[in-house]
C-alpha cells in the first residue's frame, strides 16, 4: 500500500517547487528525520514507502495500547502547553493517550464520518485505513480535498499489508471526516481519539537543545538520529543540526545562488561519491558515541 496526496494537488506541490526552485537555492530535503523515528520504533510495520513518508503517513497499524485512558491520567502541561518528558520518553515526542474506543466504518462510495461527538479532551483523531479490494481512496478533514490518498493492490489486500494511520488535528471546526473511493473500492475507516500533549526539547548542561526535531518548539541543536556504533552494531544518539544541515564538509552553509550551487555540488561529487560520516553525540552534545552517514 502506498499513500500521497491526490494527483491533481501533487501536481500543485511540483509547480510550486519548481517555481521556487528557479527562485533560490533549494535546502536538502530533511529525510534524516524518518531516522529517529525509526530509532525510537515509532514507524511500524514494513515495506514503508517514500510517498507515505511524504504524507505524513505511518505504514502499519497504530500502535496496540489500552483505549481506556481517562482525561484525569493526562500528563499535567506548563502554562505553554508543554510537559516535561518523563522517563523513557524523547523530548520532542508527544504523550499520547488514547481516549474512548475505536470506532469502524465500512465505505464503499464517497461519504462523511461524523467526528463531533468526541471526548472533550481530544486533540487528535488517528484514522487507520484498511483496504478490503484494490483501489484508491483519499480520507482526510479538508473538505476541498487536500487529504492524504492510499492505494492498495491485490496483492496489498491478500497479504493484509492494506493498512496506514494518520493522525488528524482537530479544533472547533475539524468534526467531519471525507473519505472518497474509487468506484467499486471496499475500505474499512477506524477512527480512535486521542490526547497528545507536547514535551519540552531537552536542555544539556551546555545549554543545547536536544531530541526530535519537527515539533513545535523547532529544530534542537542537537538532533535525534540512528547510525552504527565503533563496532558497526545501530545505536541511536544526537547529531548536530548544523552537521545534518550542511552542503558538504567543505561548506557549512547553503548556497547563495545557482551558480554556486552547481559548483558546490561538482565539488561535492567528486570529493565525496559515496556521501561522508559526521558524529553522533550523547545528549551530552561531547562524548562521541557512533557515526550517522549522509549521502
Amino acid at each position: 500500500m502506498s499513500g500521497g496526496f491526490s494527483a491533481e494537488r501533487s501536481q500543485a506541490i511540483r509547480d510550486g517547487l519548481v517555481r521556487l526552485a528557479a527562485a533560490r537555492p533549494v535546502r536538502r530535503r530533511r529525510w534524516w528525520r524518518a531516522i529517529g523515528l525509526v530509532a525510537l520504533g515509532v514507524v511500524a510495520g514494513a515495506g514503508a514507502t517514500g510517498a507515505a513518508f511524504a504524507a505524513g503517513l505511518m505504514p502499519g497499524g497504530p500502535p496496540s495500547s489500552d483505549p481506556s485512558a481517562a482525561a484525569s491520567a493526562l500528563p499535567s502541561a506548563d502554562a505553554d502547553g508543554f510537559a516535561a518528558a518523563p522517563a523513557g520518553v524523547e523530548p520532542g515526542t508527544p504523550i499520547v493517550s488514547l481516549l474512548g474506543t475505536p470506532t469502524s466504518t465500512l465505505v464503499t462510495s464517497r461519504t462523511t464520518i461524523d467526528m463531533s461527538k468526541r471526548p472533550d479532551a481530544a486533540t487528535h483523531a488517528r484514522v487507520t485505513v484498511t483496504c478490503d479490494s484494490a483501489g484508491e481512496v483519499s480520507w482526510g478533514t479538508d473538505p476541498g480535498g487536500n487529504n492524504p490518498t492510499s492505494v492498495c493492490s491485490d496483492t496489498d489486500v491478500q497479504t493484509a499489508r492494506g493498512g496506514v494511520w494518520f493522525d488528524f488535528a482537530l479544533d472547533a471546526h475539524t468534526d467531519t471526516l471525507y473519505v472518497a473511493p474509487s468506484d467499486g473500492m471496499r475500505a474499512t475507516l477506524t477512527t480512535q481519539y486521542l490526547a497528545e500533549v507536547p514535551t519540552r526539547l531537552g536542555v544539556n548542561e551546555n545549554g543545547q537543545t536536544y531530541g526530535i526535531d519537527g515539533g513545535p518548539q523547532g529544530t534542537p541543536d542537537l538532533i535525534l538520529v540512528g547510525g552504527t556504533n565503533p563496532d558497526g552494531e545501530p545505536v541511536s544518539g544526537y547529531a548536530r543540526a548544523t552537521d545534518l544541515d550542511a552542503f558538504s564538509p567543505d561548506h557549512a552553509g547553503q548556497p547563495a545562488n545557482p551558480d554556486q550551487a552547481v559548483r558546490w555540488q561538482a565539488e561535492r561529487d567528486t570529493k565525496y561519491p559515496h556521501g561522508w560520516d559526521i558524529p553522533i553525540f550523547a545528549s551530552n552534545g561531547t562524548t562521541v558515541i557512533g557515526t550517522f552517514h549522509i549521502g
